[in-house]
């Protein structure tokens, strides 16, 4: 595997034509000392901007060169000082958002079916009507990919493609595509495989291109995820970034969904985040140092690189209060990158998502409030697709609208029968065809149950640390099972009556009736199906006993996870394996979001915690443990490992034979 440098600065530079004297300021040794001082090994630098603009000397497009920009070559001048620093400058160059060509050239937009384009109107602020890669645009932007190319020569470090995602569009260029292909335009499905098809063949292209101007030149292009919709195009990327600033959009649980399932893709992988309060083009703020310290930390406790999003002063200077900021935290990372890259994840499970590779952003809300839950449950997992291997997990988790084909049984039934285990809710698992779950779940669908919430009754294998003389509600409707050679081990009981148009009790739901109990989970061996989606249920509101049932249902089937302890479920555990330096390296972060706000969540400080119990149930034997890089040194006990103090982040180096 290619690794790429780990602490980034992806330095934004979308800068409006109404401002005047762009980089008058720029001091290109203040600038690199700036970023060298900071622990910075990598930024990115603008070529080419989303307001349309170019930030080098074009020979072919002198029109589309920044109208004020006062140092003609003020990329050249960037890579060449940060290189003289030791630090590694990639190029960024919009696509698919290019507010000047798309003004100019209105044969470059996509075009939605009734002629309008995609995007802003364009009498309002914003850069965000879409351009086709399917017109001559494309040739455009190889054009510029040359320029820079035979600009920088040998000093190319790689590009930054931003904005390539999967649009839909209705243009002549498309119309004329999709009619010589015998595409029916009345399909939206068909439209969207073009689509998907004709980004991952643009990336293709594109990446040729750039590797017969430089073959070593690292690739990526951004859509903002990295999950199934880009697997296809893998061969097109030497590296993954998963853009999530979380309080950017994409909220504290995008990165761990995304980074779970890219890991698997075979590429060194690098999180984004941002130093900015809210998002991208919010200048003149500063994230709080324990957000950025968590954003940081998560990203390198997965073993992968971090950048952190900055945006450039028109004039060209960089602001110091943000240099201070990530120093600060890009200090501590370098520090612990030793025991963080390279690594392998250590995992025992896999969730297998039901995203579609056909969509971005859409993750759906059963991987949510799965990833949520585990995570807090202290389960190490990858997140896997319905074609990847399940070769090496322990238990499969099949979220609740995981519906499969016949070929995925038969894979799950050979999985079980070689001894893996299966947790499953509600339809995950469920072949809608056959209106069956696989064999080697020992019971059988008899459809939605119509009268809903049930009420769970906690008795027996799942009922641990639920109060045996209450009644617990699953708000959302679940699915009708029966044992067929597995046994019920969990029950439910009905409402008196669903809540529905007269027929009503109270405000919110309908009591349960007296009656009888039916099965609301059947285990047969290694595998539990619950009839509720619980994970579902989770994201939506969080119930304890959701959580309780699933930890339950996991302790019953793992017996000994690899990772167990006796702190709050804010806790967040990863472990990572270094068998070139026989260690595992266990990463430990206790921040925790607060919805201070109407609209982002928000970290203020980190929340040590005290005489910690660390129990690892790892593969190979831990002979000596220690805090690293400080070097304090651990005893290991029977009930594991013991932490007097843990500040907001700590490292564990565990040695072994």
């Amino acid at each position: 595997m290619r690794y790429i440098p780990s602490r980034q600065v992806h330095l934004d530079f979308h800068t409006s034509e109404h401002i005047n004297g762009i980089g008058a300021d720029f001091d290109p040794v203040a600038f690199a000392t700036t970023c060298r001082d900071a622990h910075i090994n990598s930024v990115t630098v603008f070529g080419a901007c989303h307001h349309g603009w170019l930030y080098y000397p074009s020979k072919g497009y002198p029109h589309y060169v920044h109208p004020h920009l006062k140092v003609p070559d003020l990329l050249v001048q960037q890579v060449r000082a940060l290189h003289e620093a030791g630090i590694r400058a990639p190029v960024y160059v919009t696509v698919q958002w290019a507010r000047h060509q798309a003004d100019t050239c209105p044969e470059w937009l996509i075009r939605k079916a009734d002629g309008a384009h995609e995007g802003d109107p364009f009498h309002q602020p914003g850069f965000y009507q879409s351009l086709c890669v399917n017109t001559s645009y494309r040739q455009y932007v190889k054009d510029i990919v040359s320029e820079i190319g035979e600009l920088l020569g040998s000093e190319l470090d790689g590009f930054f493609f931003d904005i390539v995602g999967i649009r839909p569009c209705l243009c002549a260029a498309c119309r004329r595509l999709m009619a010589d292909r015998g595409i029916d335009l009345n399909d939206p499905d068909k439209v969207r495989a073009f689509a998907v098809e004709t980004i991952n063949g643009f990336k293709a292209d594109l990446s040729a291109h750039v590797r017969a101007i430089n073959p070593k030149a690292t690739i990526f292009y951004n859509a903002g995820h990295v999950g199934p919709c880009t697997k296809a195009s893998t061969g097109a990327y030497s590296h993954f970034e998963i853009e999530s600033l979380p309080s950017g959009g994409w909220g504290y649980l995008h990165f761990p969904v995304a980074a779970k399932y890219a890991r698997k893709l075979g590429l060194d992988v690098m999180g984004m985040t941002g130093k900015f309060h809210t998002s991208w083009g919010d200048f003149h703020s500063l994230k709080n140092s324990a957000a950025l310290e968590f954003e940081c930390f998560r990203m390198l406790s997965y073993g992968m690189a971090i950048s952190v999003g900055d945006q450039l002063e028109p004039r060209g200077t960089l602001n110091p209060a943000t240099y201070r900021l990530i120093g600060d935290v890009y200090r501590r990372i370098e520090a612990c990158e030793p025991w963080a890259r390279p690594a392998t994840p250590v995992v025992e499970a896999a969730l297998v998502t039901p995203e579609t590779p056909l969509a971005e952003h859409m993750i759906p809300d059963s991987i949510l409030g799965a990833v949520q839950m585990l995570d807090e449950l202290a389960l190490q997992f990858d997140i896997i697709d319905p074609d990847m291997a399940f070769d090496g997990y322990r238990l499969l988790i099949l979220p609740d609208d995981l519906t499969v084909d016949e070929a995925f049984q038969r894979r799950i039934d050979a999985y079980v029968a070689q001894g893996g285990a299966v947790i499953a809710c509600a339809k995950g698992g469920f072949n809608a065809a056959t209106g069956a779950y696989p064999a080697s779940f020992g019971a059988r669908h008899l459809g939605p149950r119509h009268k809903y919430p049930d009420f769970i009754e906690p008795k027996g294998l799942l009922a641990k640390d639920l109060e045996a003389d209450a009644k617990y509600v699953i708000y959302l409707q679940g699915e009708a099972i029966e044992p067929a050679g597995g046994e019920a081990i969990l029950s439910a009981i009905a409402p008196y009556f669903p809540r529905e148009g007269f027929t009503f009790c109270s405000h919110r739901y309908t009591p349960p009736a007296p009656g009888d109990t039916y099965p609301a989970a059947v285990r047969n061996g290694s595998v539990i199906l619950f009839g509720h989606p619980l994970f579902l249920q989770y994201r939506d509101n969080a119930p304890r006993w959701c959580k309780t049932l699933i930890r339950n249902a996991v302790l019953a089937l793992l017996e000994r996870p690899l990772v167990s302890h006796d702190g709050p479920d804010t806790l967040v555990v990863t472990v990572l394996d270094q068998p070139e330096h026989k260690r595992y390296a266990v990463h430990l972060l206790h921040y925790i979001p607060v919805r201070k706000s109407a609209t982002i969540d928000i970290i203020e400080e980190a929340m040590p915690l005290h005489n910690l119990t660390l129990t690892l149930n790892l593969p190979r034997g831990v002979q000596a443990a220690r805090v690293v890089p400080e070097g304090e040194a651990l005893p290991i006990n029977e009930s594991g490992v013991v932490l007097q103090h843990m500040p907001g982040y700590t490292v564990l180096e565990m040695s072994y034979a």
